[in-house]
């Protein structure tokens, strides 16, 4: 009985919803499931406003740490633009901005750089609810307090809505949040792992692949394998990084997400995949429990992103973890703070830095995905100044066909 008060009505109406398409269609594919449970315009789990990120939240982030990783990141951004022979108008096109926090120290530390450059920053967000949240985000207590200049910030629905630019598309945990196919290695055949009812209760069921896109994924994948072996494919993460590079004019997509190259996202120890479920901070078991208020995620498969934006006309300039990414990119800040007298700022700063590069903490948690278009040289940006090749890194036979 305590178990059905804690059920919201959203979560009620959010499980008809599901289950009435299982009755009329048949069972769906997990990819499915996931999409209304997070992204239902109304229902959805990224569709209403509730506290997701930070340490009231569902889950901790980057952004969570506070300012030092967006100020980092601007300074990568203006490595970029340097790179890019200083073009006068750039754009910054990020997906998947949340509550609009990471832009907002974007643009605070991009501000300081002068009349230069004239940053434009365009956020992809199909919900208008939360395009008014992250409104608010460039704002203080009132309207009148503008934190950072939002006459350069504008919103589109998607990427399709975008004319090509000059500049940079950011994506900071997006892909993981793209809803992804299921499938399972049995009885020596590959199946998918579809959602479906018995007793009028969800179930997991095993379907055949008629996908023939699906099926030319799972040829990737490493073996041999154990066997029962449940893993993920995401066809929408690699769909979204060919749309991107149709977006980019000349420039830079970046990719900050948990994930793994093909070989280490397929091991065979893996059995189970990466799946995972979250809600107030801890990890959940059950897919189908208060579906609406759980957040579903799955690790990135690093090389199939960037396979993706090779086909799509793309360069592979990096590939690294959070830690060395930190290392490099944020070694000036840091020699800036040695050579001071110390005090509460230069405290903040360690505490912080410590916290997004301790290979302990978040260090070795995130990885760095650097691709470009339409570039005249490829110099290495610090951040990545201390990365190995990443054609080796991300399997060097699959790129060669690229």
């Amino acid at each position: 009985m305590r178990y059905w008060r804690r059920v919201s009505t959203s979560n009620t109406e959010l499980r008809e919803i599901i289950r009435d398409e299982i009755v009329r269609l048949g069972p769906i594919s997990c990819e499915r499931f996931i999409e209304l449970a997070l992204y239902h315009p109304r229902l959805g789990y990224y569709s209403h406003e509730r506290l997701r990120v930070g340490r009231r939240g569902d889950f901790i982030t980057n952004v969570s740490v506070g300012g030092l990783f967006g100020e980092i990141l601007a300074d990568q951004i203006i490595e970029l633009w340097e790179l890019l022979d200083r073009p006068p108008e750039f754009t910054i096109m990020e997906a998947g901005a949340e509550t609009g926090e990471l832009a907002s120290d974007l643009l605070g530390r991009l501000s300081q750089v002068g009349s230069a450059v004239s940053w434009s920053y365009v956020i992809a967000e199909p919900n208008e609810s939360k395009q008014e949240q992250q409104r608010r985000q460039f704002h203080g207590k009132s309207d009148e307090q503008e934190l950072v200049p939002t006459g350069s910030v504008r919103w589109v629905r998607n990427i399709d809505g975008l004319e090509p630019i000059t500049g940079i598309i950011l994506g900071n945990e997006l892909l993981d949040a793209i809803p992804t196919r299921v499938v399972e290695f049995s009885e020596d055949r590959w199946r998918e792992v579809c959602v479906t009812l018995q007793d009028d209760s969800f179930k997991f069921g095993l379907e055949p692949i008629k996908d023939p896109r699906l099926t030319a994924r799972i040829d990737k994948i490493p073996r041999p394998l154990p066997q029962p072996y449940r893993t993920e494919v995401n066809l929408g993460a690699t769909d979204w990084i060919g749309d991107a590079a149709k977006t980019l004019r000349r420039g830079f997509i970046l990719m900050i997400d948990y994930g793994y190259s093909r070989s280490d996202y397929y091991s065979p120890l893996r059995t189970e995949g990466t799946l995972a479920l979250y809600r107030n901070q801890q990890r959940q078991e059950n897919m189908f429990e208060r579906i609406g208020e759980t957040d579903i995620t799955a690790h990135v498969d690093f090389t199939a992103i960037a396979e993706a934006g090779l086909e799509a006309g793309c360069q592979l300039i990096g590939f690294t973890d959070q830690h060395h990414f930190m290392v490099g990119a944020g070694e000036n800040r840091m020699r800036s703070f040695e050579n001071s007298e110390g005090g509460k700022d230069r405290e903040q700063f360690l505490r912080a830095y410590k916290t997004l590069m301790h290979p302990e903490m978040m260090g070795l948690a995130f990885k760095y995905l650097l691709m470009g278009k339409g570039l005249t040289r490829t110099s290495l940006p610090s951040g990545f100044r201390f990365a190995s090749d990443p054609t080796n890194l991300l399997a060097p036979d699959s790129m060669d066909n690229v």
